[in-house]
């Protein structure tokens, strides 16, 4: 009502809107906006992937497309748009047209990891572990800052992610290990890939060093927040599969007497020392940026696709989340795990 003309502020409600499967309202709100602001390439991605999430049968690829190609004609260096429109046409089946358009994402924005990362993705599932080692590094060489040592930086922590989980697909665990080790040193809380690296372990029966990855990374997280809470899950599960169930309790109280504990920066702000208020601070450039949001904002997650890793504990997913391919807990698991801290209480 203040600003009857705001895009993001029409974007956001149409996404919420999305996520509650409320698709008509969403419609709605998308199509306000672009009575008076036609080229708005988000705006339209958004409205793309909106309508591809309504149920099967209420789905019209022809506008979806439309939409998509709307979005680039609106801007065509927009790599986000590429790999959104790539993502569903590989979900149609061509795979052909869905590899060109990474492509083509990529060479609009060499530096847009999300892109790279999805374009290894599907090497991987369509086509051979060599074709998808070559665009991860290709990858990594691209999107790697001069101050990221021999990680790349941030930016490039996705890739090495998804490479990992490559290798343990491919049976070489000593290479996924790398990998996975040069995705944390590129960000300590690439919470990707602290679920794949102690799920691949955890399939191995190397649960002391699935352990270790967990209490190490635990303590990187400022306390209550929704990536912590994810990586407390994952961990409790892990003893629950292996019968560690005196373990798994362990672990769920220690969850449970921190999220109760009040934090330090809500009770006096101005004693948190130094060292500690890096971690209560938000990071602006999450693991899993993309160029429109961070991880943290779960309410713009949109699933694509699922990769099975065939593990008997824990089932992979690959979601995207902003533009950018993640491995995460099942979204059926947290429900479970929910209800059963629910009934512990």
């Amino acid at each position: 009502e203040a600003d009857p003309r705001c895009s993001a502020a029409y974007l956001q409600l149409g996404v919420m809107e999305s996520d509650c499967g409320n698709y008509d309202r969403a419609k709605e709100c998308f199509e306000k906006v672009l009575k008076f602001d036609q080229r708005n390439s988000r705006v339209l991605q958004a409205y793309a992937i909106m309508e591809s999430r309504r149920p099967r049968e209420d789905v019209d690829s022809r506008r979806v497309l439309d939409l998509f190609e709307r979005a680039l004609k609106a801007n065509p260096r927009d790599a986000g748009v590429y790999q959104a429109y790539a993502l569903y046409v590989a979900e149609l089946g061509d795979i052909d047209s869905a590899r060109n358009l990474l492509k083509r994402g990529t060479e609009v924005d060499k530096r847009h990891a999300p892109v790279w990362q999805a374009w290894g993705v599907l090497e991987t599932r369509y086509s051979t572990a060599k074709n998808a080692r070559d665009v991860f590094q290709q990858g990594i060489w691209a999107c790697a800052s001069s101050c990221g040592g021999q990680s790349g930086g941030r930016r490039c922590a996705r890739l090495w992610q998804a490479w990992g989980v490559l290798e343990a697909q491919e049976g070489d665990h000593a290479a996924a290990r790398r990998c996975f080790s040069r995705a944390l040193d590129a960000d300590p809380r690439n919470v990707a890939a602290v679920t794949a690296w102690t799920l691949m372990e955890a399939d191995l029966g190397n649960y002391a060093d699935a352990r270790s990855i967990f209490e190490r990374t635990l303590k990187l997280f400022p306390p209550q927040s929704d990536d912590k809470l994810s990586l407390w899950r994952a961990y409790e599960v892990m003893e629950e599969r292996a019968g560690n169930t005196s373990a798994a309790q362990q672990i769920f109280q220690r969850s449970m007497r921190e999220a109760m504990t009040p934090r330090d920066d809500e009770v006096n702000p101005n004693n948190i020392p130094p060292t500690m208020n890096e971690l209560l601070i938000s990071d602006p450039q999450s693991p899993v940026n993309g160029d429109l949001l961070s991880i943290k904002e779960k309410s713009n997650e949109v699933e694509v696709s699922r990769w099975n890793t065939g593990s008997n504990n824990l089932d992979a997913e690959v979601w995207i989340n902003n533009g950018s391919i993640e491995g995460k807990l099942p979204q059926k698991m947290m429900k479970k795990l929910r209800n059963d801290g629910a009934n512990r209480r």
